[in-house]
């Protein structure tokens, strides 16, 4: 009797043992937050390796599944085939995504990046009107485009003044590289226009000179599910994104070799330093100091993003982006003052 009596109990404890484990394993599983975002991009990436090689998201009390993609498009047919709940990407895109009605909505800023306009270093081109009459190539569609023809249009080579063609950034890569760095023109085209962080790397290795670098606001897009039966995860997820700023701005070094081995990418890490110029972050002197909020500079360039894609087709016209901007979850976990208490528990 003792010995059945003693096996009972074992199975009894062994039993609760499971339930309790299966019950954690479910809770982890429930608070699983698939997040995608963009290998080659730079500041995006360093902020996504604080999150990967710190215990942010343990003090958070969340997992993560990080979804890696090239570039914006992919990542928003991921969205919208329900493979990610949170994404890091660029206003355009962003506005692409919202304009499917899908239920995903702009909850913070993510950061600042250039749009740049460059030319061979040999180039007469001293400054942007310079171009007029010329041939200017880079991603066409792409937010390169816009707030390079913005750029171009304000120093007073309009797009009647250029001719214009599409050469993507790998395409850009091959021909930059094999040109003669004598030339003055790269293969009859005055310049191109695109993102970083390669323009800032061929500039390094002295293969271009930029001319000029225009703004892109950057943005963290979530799903329909995080801002509403997940929210509290939505703001535990903000809560750590404000943390691997802050993890970031303290040692730019650490995340940005993290980054580099991560993209493959062989560049000094100066050339991170200016990529991320352009954010105010970047220079943050405390967690307090950060700013994650849209200002109303910053929505009228996401409205200038809609503009550009209803112009040609790729919105509806009566889209209304601001609509699709809900900030509410970042200003309550920017109102909670123990976030600021997490930050000294990160390592």
């Amino acid at each position: 009797m003792i010995v059945f009596r003693a096996s009972w109990i074992t199975r009894v404890w062994l039993s609760v043992f499971s339930l309790l484990t299966f019950s954690v394993q479910m809770q982890a599983e429930e608070r699983k937050i698939r997040i995608g975002w963009q290998i080659p991009w730079a500041t995006q990436g360093q902020i996504v390796q604080a999150l990967k090689h710190t215990n942010i998201l343990d003090e958070v009390n969340l997992t993560a599944e990080f979804i890696g993609f090239s570039y914006g498009g992919p990542l928003n047919r991921a969205a919208l085939a329900d493979e990610v709940d949170i994404l890091l990407t660029a206003d355009q895109p962003a506005t692409v995504l919202l304009s499917k009605g899908k239920g995903f909505k702009i909850v913070s800023r993510m950061m600042y990046n250039r749009v740049c306009l460059y030319v061979p270093p040999s180039s007469g081109v001293s400054e942007l009107k310079d171009l007029s009459g010329g041939v200017v190539m880079g991603p066409i569609g792409a937010a390169a485009e816009r707030v390079a023809m913005s750029t171009l249009a304000k120093a007073g080579a309009t797009a009647d003044d250029l001719t214009l063609g599409q050469l993507d950034m790998a395409q850009q890569n091959s021909l930059v590289r094999t040109s003669d760095p004598e030339a003055a023109v790269w293969s009859n085209t005055n310049g191109f226009f695109g993102f970083d962080p390669l323009p800032a790397i061929w500039q390094a290795e002295g293969l271009v000179r930029i001319v000029s670098c225009g703004k892109v606001v950057s943005v963290v897009v979530a799903s329909e599910e995080m801002l509403t039966t997940r929210r509290d995860e939505l703001e535990d997820f903000l809560t750590g994104f404000v943390l691997a700023w802050d993890q970031f701005r303290q040692d730019h070094a650490r995340f940005g070799q993290l980054f580099l081995d991560e993209a493959s990418m062989d560049a000094p890490l100066s050339v991170l330093d200016d990529v991320a110029s352009i954010e105010p972050n970047y220079f943050a002197s405390s967690i307090e100091a950060l700013s994650l909020t849209l200002s109303k500079e910053d929505i009228l360039v996401i409205e200038e993003a809609q503009t550009f894609l209803s112009d040609r087709g790729i919105v509806p016209t009566d889209f209304d982006v601001r609509s699709y901007i809900e900030t509410d979850a970042l200003t309550s976990v920017l109102d909670k003052a123990e976030f600021i208490g997490l930050a000294g528990q990160i390592q």
